[in-house]
């Protein structure tokens, strides 16, 4: 692991500093830092952990996306409490850029015990020292992670196998449409085509789909057609392989042929609006969509479907996910590790997942009502975020290109491609 070696007044620039040295990570248990100070004792590696058996307080460090988040994490931690008396959870809310806020107070050593962690950035964060590594914990308390998917559990390792977070629920790109305009959903991505052609012009739709210029869900549209941004081993670009151009080139013709539309274009918000105010008959969003659509358009007859099978024949899809993490500074990590531990659990995750708002990210938690396709979608889906270092440079430059081809009218892939490369080609060489 590299030293972390962070620079405040550029971390809170939101620019990571220059790592060099010796290795990274906090003291081990017991050991002194620089300048004389003793880590608070931590379980020996090698013993046996007892979560029922610790004491101490936590401070928990979450973003909040809703009321309806905060009422289902205060469910999850009240039921904690329950099961585990001893333990005081102390929930920081952090609004704002979560993610500027917790590099700079990283930097200062002042980040709360636990938090959550995105998958955009886990890489950066791992790579930075930040994050406490949990397998010494996972092995001690026999905790299960083999329910956990792969594809959510995976994004939260470095490059050596070594797990940094737990996934706290995950979320998969599935179609969404209107079932009295779509009675039947299409399955292939030609069937889509036909489709949206025939939705062309009728009643209010401004367009048959509502789409996203970037890699949020053209990614998926990507691997359907047998593309990809990497190689197999995420060790070179991929974009400008034969069958990724092709993808890009298709994914653009639904623009220019009138079969979708971005929803700005639309006059929306997002592509969930365009659903409820019947702008667009199908859109690709998770399981976010389904309390939207129950509170802000309830009367609009909508369901789930699979993402359609491309060229490349097989069911595909992207996902997203987020993950509990220990701080790497935290002077309560033992605390920290059993309500992660709980949460990320059988128990804990099916209350938080109850609420209505978020997907289990483990097999052996009960789906909740709405979400099977969403669900169904991990089994075969492949990262969305998180699977490569400089990821949100790369979406901006593909986004970036993929828009100045619509505006511009001129609808060809090769700028698209050619930005895409330039930049995956950058962030794999830094």
């Amino acid at each position: 692991m590299r030293q972390r070696l962070l620079i405040l007044g550029a971390a809170m620039a939101l620019a990571f500093a220059a790592c060099t040295g010796d290795g990274g990570g906090s003291p081990g248990p017991g050991e002194t830092e620089p300048g004389g100070q003793t880590t608070a004792p931590q379980t020996p590696a090698g013993t046996a952990f007892d979560p029922s058996a610790i004491s101490g307080e936590v401070t928990l460090g979450q973003w909040e996306s809703s009321p309806a988040e905060r009422d289902a994490l205060t469910e999850a931690l009240d039921a904690f409490a329950q099961a585990y008396p001893n333990v005081t959870v102390n929930q920081e809310t952090i609004a704002g850029d979560y993610r500027a806020q917790m590099i700079t107070r990283f930097g200062a050593q002042d980040a709360p015990d636990l938090f959550y962690v995105n998958a955009e950035y886990a890489p950066e964060w791992i790579r930075e020292g930040f994050l406490e590594p949990l397998d010494d914990y996972i092995a001690a308390q026999g905790f299960d992670t083999s329910t956990f998917y792969e594809g959510y559990a995976n994004i939260f390792k470095g490059e050596d196998g070594t797990t940094y977070g737990l996934p706290k629920d995950g979320n998969t790109i599935a179609m969404a449409y209107n079932t009295d305009l779509v009675p039947n959903p299409p399955a292939t991505l030609d069937e889509l085509v036909s489709l949206a052609d025939s939705l062309k012009g009728q009643g209010d739709l401004k367009a048959p789909l509502c789409l996203s210029p970037g890699l949020d869900r053209g990614l998926a549209f990507l691997y359907a057609q047998g593309g990809s941004l990497l190689t197999d081993d995420n060790s070179a670009s991929a974009i400008d392989s034969a069958e990724s151009t092709a993808a890009v080139q298709w994914y653009l013709d639904l623009f220019k042929n009138g079969q979708g539309m971005a929803p700005g274009d639309m006059g929306d918000g997002w592509c969930g609006e365009a659903l409820g105010k019947g702008d667009a008959a199908i859109v690709f969003e998770g399981g976010w969509l389904l309390g939207y659509m129950d509170t802000e358009f309830p009367d609009t007859p909508w369901a789930f479907a699979e993402m359609p099978t491309g060229s490349s024949g097989e069911k595909v899809t992207i996902t997203y996910t987020a993950a509990y993490s220990i701080g790497v500074d935290s002077q309560n990590k033992d605390a920290a590790w059993v309500v992660l531990q709980y949460l990320t659990g059988p128990d804990g995750m099916g209350v938080w997942t109850q609420g209505g708002i978020a997907v289990p990210s483990r097999s052996d938690v009960p789906v909740p009502e709405g979400f099977d396709v969403i669900v169904a979608g991990a089994d075969y889906a492949r990262p969305g975020s998180g699977f490569m270092p400089g990821y949100n440079d790369v979406q901006k430059a593909f986004q970036d290109a993929m828009v100045a081809e619509i505006t511009g009218g001129s609808y060809s892939a090769d700028p698209v491609v050619s930005a895409t490369a330039d930049k995956i080609n950058e962030v794999l060489n830094q």
